[in-house]
């Protein structure tokens, strides 16, 4: 939403409302008036008490009010977004919705203010009104969701009456608050001017403290309540902060005896000799340059959130971060002005400002392209630890404050100044602060949307720019010429020129260079170029295939060439979204996948077109009918023509439908149904990104699934962490609770669910990767057989809904928990490893699609060749998993030696272990044999060298040769009786690898036999979380027998062990998981997980 300048607009506009107008003071409260109609000295000392309180009651007023204003700005944004979506065209109609009412409240209550007797109490409440409509606003809010939808089914997406109704329906839902919120402003400062007078420091004070009131707000909001509390809650919160206004306003007007006397002396006062006076053409001039002035601001403020968000990342608070340096900026140059006491030529001195910001702007340009550099320099300069991250949020408020503080100072400086000329008349305060206010809203409503909807997707960043200094710098030629006719004639040529010059200046100087350094996407690097120039000559290595500032989102396909091929990636605010490289796996796979599963699919809808390549290899598909294919950036669309080599020219498929529109609006107005919905969107971490994470978004697709269809989403471990990831899974789970996790590339995920168990045919599936189309779209990323895509599935569904605890947090569209715990996991540069504890490919009884297709097929000679082809090309599996299928190979088929290169060139973590056991084999029998304290170490030695080569060698695919290691075990039971128990749980562990359950049962349950006569007790200290590992192994093997209740048995005597619990030493993952899903099926009385 605040992509056009939202929550700025309304702060910005008051900054010159709040400026006294100049009049005839009198020094003391004359007979017969009111005492708060008196207009005293500067000094608030000399004030009476009455006076002095109002004041007070003023600053106490602006403080919370402003805060409450941008609360309600950014949470009604985030409201209005659930529905309207966040395409540009929806951003303007809440943005006129928005501004239009605060427009309409200040002219209606400014022209009241003049006449009411009771300024403060109409002040009240108008906060009071606002309050109630507030804590009302949840349920408002869901009446008009629901009239959204039922009016728009079935429209078509982007259509006239589709654009109609949303701006229909911003006004219906923000109209009459913004209204409110609009009349308070003149009617305040018709109260400060009636009541103290031409005190313009003090005025200026309370704009102050009402912009910090508004910096307060946006931290309160997007900081702390919203992520802590949810969206409702802080609506409410917002409510309570008006509510409190109006009541001490209320009772400070009654205190003060509002309209109990004599009516004021409204009559205009002869202006004093020390201030100038004004002509009508002057005071109109005045008036369109207020206009003017928040036009250019919002063309600024709409382009350097743009330009910062392709420097630090566009995360939601780096967003929030340059509003709040904006606003604070606007408010020092208004401050600033009203300790200039001696300021004679109000007309000049706007002249100057505008000059002076429009070169002040000019002047940063050139430091623009090494704003990433900088960052990436300074960011990395912290640890990355969690307690870091304040300082890494701190350090783009710093970047923001560079960029924007000087020109922001100036432009804060200008309105003030026009007030001075406009505000002329004592008796027309209220009217004309409100006519002021409205003209400039006006300014600010086209601002935004002129910039975000025309000027910069047509003349891009650089350009832009070059356009808003060519606006300064002329307002500040025209005033300054207004008497003299020549001047103003010749500046009708000179103007057009100035504008062609600096614009052309622009492109030739800016616009390339910025294209290659703001979109390297450098914010993402741990480490940063060691000078600018090494920075500069990284930038322009990459040649631009495609550049467009788009009005959402600045979008870029780079290449770069690998011998004799040239990679494509395309990139989205700087953040690579695709790429013909690395992330080509996981595109088609996406695609392949559900499709796979599910060979009967003849509908298919896609969310998140990206470079088309996962739309193209649903194509390949034989059964699909049609494919839509949902992408809110119409600029992307047009990127991924340049992908046509690598998407099968999807695009021109008769199939195929591409609807540009937010998915989230799509879904819900759309009357379609389909058999697979893939949603590929960007990473949670930015900005608007996590709202197709949410419960809600999973409600919409799970609404237009066919029955019996899948869901498939993305989600990357890089760059992410555990609680993270748990939301992600939690959310799928809460929605589609039988899913799966498969592998895309290495760090990417991809979960297939459905709301009932879905089961896979493995000899459809067998043909349908046979079809010519499909097998040959996945050679493109070396997968020749189909073990290899089975190999893909991580977690099976009978595992998968388990993974994440029970209580786990679920991200929704009203409580946005994800979108900051993602931003602090991308700052900390994790990489989450929730679904590795749980990896079934290195698991010997897995129940994956793997082991069914194993235990009616052998491993051929040609299938080893595809696993090793697709570890060697692709390195998307787990080195572990690879080397285990290349050691299977070696025992399947003894005379072949690639297996044996192939290993050799793998990383092996386990090397020393291996190498150590086959030397210590040499000695076997003097190690088994030996009885002497030091024979028995090097027993325990050789033990454990053995268990961790044994370890790391078994999967899905192998379970390795357990004689030796069998025996030092048996040995060991009996030479180092104090670790008896931890011995058998181990030789357990190897009975159920085999499928040997009697024998690891026996084991087991003399190991975790509770007394100690027995076996002695368990030394934790050797393997802590061994006895939770077999325990866990054990429950499983009861859930497959469906064995319950003994399952359930084996779950409490586990919690009474002390074994349960994620932070707990002694606690093993897949124990955790059991217990859950044994309590699941329990609570469910039915079968909780499909059974594979």
């Amino acid at each position: 939403m605040r992509q056009f300048g939202f929550s700025v607009g309304r702060v910005y506009s008051r900054a010159g409302s709040l400026v006294a107008p100049p009049h005839q003071t009198d020094p003391l409260p004359k007979k017969g008036k009111r005492i708060d109609d008196w207009s005293g000295p500067s000094s608030l000392v000399a004030m009476p008490k009455t006076a002095r309180v109002l004041f007070a009651t003023a600053q106490f007023c602006l403080l919370i009010s402003g805060a409450a204003g941008l609360v309600y700005e950014i949470d009604w944004a985030r409201y209005l977004a659930l529905f309207l979506g966040h395409t540009s065209y929806a951003v303007v109609a809440v943005l006129v919705a928005f501004m239009g009412g605060l427009a309409l409240g200040n002219l209606w209550f400014g022209a009241r203010a003049d006449r009411t007797p009771r300024p403060l109490a109409l002040y009240a409440w108008l906060e009071i009104g606002i309050g109630i409509y507030a804590l009302a606003f949840p349920f408002y809010y869901e009446f008009c969701h629901r009239a959204y939808v039922v009016l728009t089914r079935g429209l078509q997406t982007g259509s006239a009456g589709s654009l109609g109704l949303k701006f229909g329906f911003s006004l219906l839902t923000i109209l009459l608050p913004t209204v409110l919120m609009g009349g308070t402003l003149p009617v305040l400062v018709k109260l400060v001017t009636r009541s103290l007078g031409e005190l313009r420091h003090r005025v200026s004070d309370l704009y102050f403290i009402n912009s910090a009131g508004a910096v307060a707000g946006c931290f309160l909001a997007d900081f702390w309540w919203i992520p802590t509390f949810g969206l409702e809650a802080t609506i409410l919160a917002a409510a309570g902060m008006n509510l409190l206004v109006g009541a001490v306003a209320l009772c400070v007007s009654n205190w003060a005896g509002e309209g109990t006397v004599l009516v004021a002396d409204t009559s205009a006062a002869p202006a004093s000799p020390e201030e100038p006076t004004f002509t009508s053409r002057e005071l109109r001039l005045a008036v369109i340059a207020i206009g003017v002035s928040g036009f250019v601001a919002m063309l600024y403020e709409v382009v350097w959130t743009r330009m910062l968000a392709l420097a630090l990342g566009s995360s939601t608070h780096a967003f929030s971060l340059m509003l709040i340096t904006f606003i604070s900026g606007i408010a020092l140059g208004a401050w600033l002005v009203g300790r200039w006491k001696k300021l004679r030529r109000s007309m000049e001195a706007f002249a100057w400002a505008e000059i002076a910001l429009g070169l002040a702007v000019f002047v940063s340009m050139f430091f623009y392209e090494l704003l990433p550099y900088w960052f990436a320099n300074l960011a990395n300069l912290l640890a990355r630890q969690e307690a870091a991250y304040p300082l890494y949020e701190a350090l783009q408020t710093l970047i923001c404050f560079a960029v924007m503080f000087v020109p922001t100072l100036c432009l804060g400086m200008t309105l003030p100044l026009v007030s001075r000329i406009a505000t002329a008349e004592l008796a027309r305060t209220g009217r004309s602060v409100g006519a002021v206010f409205s003209v400039n809203t006006l300014g600010t409503v086209l601002g935004a949307a002129v910039t975000g909807l025309w000027l910069m997707p047509t003349l891009g960043l650089a350009r832009t720019f070059a356009l808003g200094i060519t606006m300064n710098l002329s307002v500040g030629l025209v005033i300054l010429s207004r008497a003299q006719a020549k001047f103003r004639r010749a500046l009708l040529i000179a103007v057009p020129l100035l504008a062609l010059g600096l614009i052309g200046f622009a492109d030739a100087r800016f616009d390339d260079i910025w294209r290659h350094t703001l979109t390297m996407g450098l914010w993402r690097a741990l480490g940063a170029p060691v000078s600018a120039s090494v920075f500069r000559t990284q930038a322009s290595t990459d040649l631009i295939k495609y550049f467009r500032d788009g009005a959402g989102a600045t979008v870029c396909v780079s290449a770069w060439r690998v011998g004799t091929t040239d990679h494509l990636v395309l990139k989205v605010n700087g953040k690579p979204d695709a790429s013909t490289a690395d992330d080509l796996v996981t595109q088609l796979l996406l695609g392949h996948t559900p499709l796979l599963l599910k060979p009967s699919a003849q509908q298919a809808l896609v969310i998140g077109l990206g470079s088309g390549m996962t739309c193209g290899a649903i194509m390949c598909h034989p059964s699909i009918q049609h494919l839509d294919a949902v992408e809110i950036s119409p600029e992307v669309v047009e990127a991924a023509r340049v992908f046509e080599a690598h998407n099968h020219n999807v695009l021109t498929n008769s199939r195929v439908r591409v609807v540009v529109e937010d998915a989230k609006s799509f879904l819900q107005i759309t009357d379609k149904k389909y058999d697979v919905i893939i949603s590929e969107p960007s990473n949670p971490w930015m900005a608007g990104v996590a709202g197709v994470f949410s419960r809600e978004y999973y409600e919409n697709c799970r609404a237009r699934l066919n029955r019996g269809g899948l869901m498939t989403q993305w989600i990357h471990s890089y760059e992410s962490s555990n609680e993270s990831l748990e939301i992600v899974l939690a959310t799928f789970r809460s929605v589609f609770p039988y899913f799966g996790v498969w592998q895309g590339s290495l760090g990417d995920l991809i979960l297939v669910g459905s709301t009932q168990p879905y089961g896979v045919d493995l000899n459809q599936l067998e043909q349908r990767f046979q079809a010519p189309a499909v097998r040959e779209d996945l050679e493109r990323i070396d997968i020749f057989r189909v073990p290899v895509f089975l190999a893909r599935e991580l977690i099976s569904p009978a595992n998968a809904p388990f993974v994440p605890p029970t209580n786990a947090l679920v991200h929704s569209d009203f409580y946005p928990v994800l979108e900051y715990v993602a931003q602090k996991a991308f700052f900390l540069r994790g990489h989450a490893n929730l679904c590795s504890q749980y990896d079934e490919t290195l698991s010997p009884r897995p129940m994956t699609l793997l082991a069914q297709y194993l235990a009616n097929h052998q491993l051929a000679d040609m299938e080893f060749k595809a696993f090793a082809v697709f570890n060697a090309e692709r390195r998307a599996t787990d080195p572990a998993f690879a080397r285990s299928v290349l050691l299977r190979w070696q025992s399947d088929v003894p005379e072949a030696t690639a297996p044996v290169e192939l290993a050799a060139k793998l990383q092996n973590p386990n090397a020393v272990a291996e190498l150590e056991s086959e030397r210590m084999a040499k000695h076997r029998a003097q190690i088994l044999n030996g009885t002497t304290g030091g024979q028995l170490e090097l027993l325990r030695l050789y033990g454990e060298v053995l268990l961790r080569t044994y370890r790391a060698q078994r999967s899905a695919v192998l379970v390795p040769a357990a004689d030796d290691l069998q025996a030092a075990l048996g040995r060991l039971m009996e030479l180092d009786p104090p670790n008896r128990r931890i011995y058998q749980l181990r030789l357990a562990e190897l009975a159920w690898d085999r499928s040997d359950d009697p024998t690891c049962f026996k084991l087991a349950r003399t190991a975790l036999d509770p007394d100690p006569a027995t076996s002695g007790r368990i030394n934790f200290a050797l393997e802590p979380r061994l006895a939770a590992h077999v325990m866990a192994r054990m429950t499983e093997t009861l859930w497959r027998k469906r064995r319950i209740s003994e399952a359930w048995a084996l779950c409490q005597e586990a919690e009474r062990s002390g074994f349960l619990g994620k932070q707990n030493p002694l606690n093993d993952p897949l124990l955790d998981l059991m217990y859950r899903k044994i309590e699941s099926e329990l609570i469910a009385g039915a079968p909780a997980a499909q059974k594979n």
